[in-house]
């Protein structure tokens, strides 16, 4: 399940994974002017897929090693080869063998299901990322997840 909204020219990617009808435990990614911050989950691939069908995308920037919010990596980066994808430089492990470094609760597989492995750039404290339209610091914010990181328009 997917639901989509548009703030100006940033899109918001609200997904769910749909059991019994419903969407449970949503997670969100966004489209910033050709940047992805987050892709979801793997169960909601397919979803944001189609979603971004004739859409260019430069980057993926992960906030976390979370399931749910690298889950489409992989299959982004098959529809748009030489795509760069960064993240804390603790999470780049973990996303390039998410079985070995992240176990998953029965519950999780079962919502937000396993991400392939993807290779990842680390991204440095106080880094910046340059959009066409935009520039971001990025800024190590340990909390949810040790490898969290969050961007600041610059």
């Amino acid at each position: 399940m997917i639901k989509i909204t548009t703030f100006g020219d940033i899109t918001r990617f609200d997904l769910s994974h749909t059991i019994a009808g419903r969407g449970r435990y949503w997670t969100t990614a966004y489209l910033v002017d050709k940047m992805m911050v987050d892709t979801g989950c793997a169960h909601t691939a397919g979803e944001l897929e189609a979603a971004l069908e004739g859409t260019q995308i430069h980057q993926i920037i992960n906030t976390h090693s979370h399931e749910d919010h690298f889950g489409a990596n992989s299959k982004l980066l098959m529809r748009h080869p030489g795509l760069d994808i960064y993240a804390h430089p603790d999470a780049v492990q973990v996303m390039a063998n998410p079985r070995l470094y992240q176990p998953l609760h029965p519950y999780r597989r079962l919502f937000w299901g396993w991400p392939q492995s993807c290779e990842a750039m680390p991204i440095d404290h106080d880094a910046e990322i340059e959009t066409e339209k935009y520039r971001f610091q990025v800024i190590y914010t340990p909390g949810h997840s040790p490898d969290h990181v969050c961007l600041y328009e610059a």
